[in-house]
């Protein structure tokens, strides 16, 4: 998609301390794939109507988009990712950096639409989707889902491409972005009777 050489996407092991020192520096974002995304809904649907009740919208800092195409909370996640950190990552002159100068000057609502006919970016979802996975059954519906980190201005942000905006989780920095979102996640990972987590760092590793 034409982002830098170098900036690459390492597994989380684990939110201990001493897992997270083993992760290459610095860190951009954190993306976490979490099972039974109906049972989270149930969770974090009161803590979002609160945030709109309050009167909550998407911050002017953050690039942010819905979800309108199934199957591809990865992609977005992994996009959410790298336009939230565009002053930090080359995202080079490819498919990604064109739709996403574009999609800038969108509102939040039509950059999906954007984005489900962009052919190139398109196509690299398909060739992830496709790489190193068994085809999924017609009668085991998809339940995990992705959900990503990033951190802006000070701010740790939780952004699911599902939810109305992104959530502000509270003070970070470059530093803490691992250890402060891990603990989101544990927090997370304690109300779900299911271990079947997993999570992506995103960082510079060379």
């Amino acid at each position: 998609m034409g982002v830098e050489k170098g900036v690459e996407c390492v597994d989380v092991l684990g939110f201990d301390d001493e897992l997270l020192a083993l992760l290459p520096q610095p860190c951009y974002a954190l993306m976490l794939c979490f099972p039974d995304y109906k049972k989270v809904d149930e969770l974090m649907g009161p803590v979002y109507d609160k945030l709109v009740a309050e009167g909550t919208k998407v911050p002017e800092n953050i690039f942010f988009m819905n979800q309108k195409i199934s199957n591809a909370c990865g992609t977005f996640a992994l996009i959410h990712c790298l336009a939230n950190n565009r002053d930090k990552i080359d995202l080079g002159n490819g498919a990604l950096k064109q739709w996403l100068d574009k999609a800038l000057m969108l509102e939040a609502d039509a950059r999906s639409d954007s984005l489900a006919f962009n052919e190139e970016l398109e196509q690299a979802h398909e060739s992830c989707a496709r790489s190193g996975q068994t085809e999924a059954e017609p009668e085991h519906p998809i339940e995990h889902h992705f959900i990503c980190f990033v951190h802006k201005d000070g701010t740790l942000y939780e952004i699911d491409s599902r939810a109305p905006f992104p959530r502000s989780c509270g003070a970070t920095n470059e530093k803490n972005l691992l250890k402060d979102a891990g603990r989101i996640c544990q927090q997370l990972m304690s109300k779900l009777d299911n271990i079947s987590f997993s999570a992506l760092a995103i960082v510079r590793a060379s």
